[in-house]
């Protein structure tokens, strides 16, 4: 009987055993996801700067490591710094940096060889501003994202089609 007992207390702790995330939605897409547990820090409305770590999520409020209950409404901005990936700025800049680069090196492969004249042309001036442009684009990124009307805030569990596993 107790190995019975013991068997289904073990079976009700591992299924209701699942850590929440809140999720930053725009458009069906998620821009940034949260664990209990993780660092966030974020700009309130109508106050500075807050960090904490997040000890708890529930459906309108998030509880800090310092108690702490902000409800969702009140963030105006989160750090998304190690959230972001690659973005269209970063790969436009990234393709601009080689393409101006690879162009410079091949117009002085051509002087190696013979076939151009040796020195360093407009056209070569303009592939070297294409690269400058390129590698500006690739090192700005922006720490903050602005919880603005298209961004939904919600706390999930496992059974959301936008939990993910880690």
């Amino acid at each position: 009987m107790r190995v019975f007992f013991a068997l289904i207390l073990l079976f009700f702790i591992t299924a209701s055993y699942a850590q929440k995330q809140l999720v930053f939605l725009k458009r069906g897409n998620v821009i940034a996801r949260f664990t209990e547990g993780d660092r966030f820090k974020f700009k309130l409305k109508n106050r500075g700067l807050k960090e904490g770590y997040i000890t708890e999520l529930t459906d309108f409020s998030l509880i800090t490591a310092a108690l702490d209950t902000i409800p969702y409404s009140f963030i105006e901005k989160i750090n998304i710094q190690q959230q972001r990936t690659k973005n269209f700025a970063k790969r436009l800049g990234g393709v601009l940096l080689i393409g101006g680069l690879g162009y410079i090196a091949i117009d002085q492969a051509n002087v190696l060889v013979g076939s151009n004249k040796s020195g360093f042309d407009d056209a070569n001036k303009r592939a070297l501003a294409v690269a400058g442009v390129g590698s500006l684009l690739m090192l700005v990124k922006s720490r903050y994202k602005t919880v603005s009307r298209g961004v939904t805030i919600r706390a999930i569990d496992y059974k959301s089609p936008y939990y993910r596993f880690k």
